[in-house]
């Protein structure tokens, strides 16, 4: 019951509608679905996506053709560690990771989980994994993981390719981190 609220919750605020449909221009969507699962369960802690200074989801761009998939919806502290992910690959010569929304989805998940059970874990999922607790800023974050050589060696894997991300705080304002790569 409680996983097919937090899919209903990350369905609202992680996909694009069909027909192009922008990306939701505030979390709220994520704030009722979480106030529906706290009526449900009142001990379950309620999550929400952290915010960048705007508190906005960075805007999805409109594909130019039917054949060119959309950008995934992000939200703009999402969009942060993605631009940071990307410019410290870009300083080695590496190309920029491209946003996958599997990757977005399963990161989004993943996090709801970890900022829930207040446990910092990494996911069973085959994926190469980034997780963090406590940082403020997108920039902060990366500079965390670029300092620790597992989490470097992933940012910094030339096998990877694609990448998704998310960050969420909890009522108490801690933030968790998410960070989920593949070729």
């Amino acid at each position: 019951m409680l996983m097919s609220k937090l899919f209903a919750m990350l369905a609202v605020i992680g996909m694009l509608a069909d027909g192009g449909a922008k990306a939701p221009t505030k979390p709220e969507a994520a704030k009722a679905a979480n106030a529906k699962s706290e009526t449900a369960n009142s001990e379950t802690a309620k999550t929400e996506p952290a915010k960048a200074e705007s508190g906005k989801p960075a805007a999805a761009k409109a594909a130019p053709a039917k054949t060119t998939p959309a950008k995934p919806a992000l939200f703009e502290i999402e969009q942060k560690v993605v631009d940071e992910t990307n410019a410290q690959r870009a300083r080695y010569g590496l190309p920029p990771l491209v946003v996958d929304q599997r990757l977005v989805q399963s990161a989004r998940t993943h996090t709801t989980w970890m900022t829930r059970s207040r446990s910092l874990q990494h996911t069973s999922r085959p994926v190469a994994e980034n997780i963090a607790m406590g940082q403020r800023s997108a920039p902060e974050v990366l500079n965390s993981w670029m300092n620790s050589s597992g989490h470097r060696a992933n940012i910094l894997n030339r096998g990877h390719r694609r990448i998704g991300v998310s960050a969420y705080r909890t009522p108490e304002g801690t933030v968790y981190w998410c960070q989920q790569f593949q070729p």
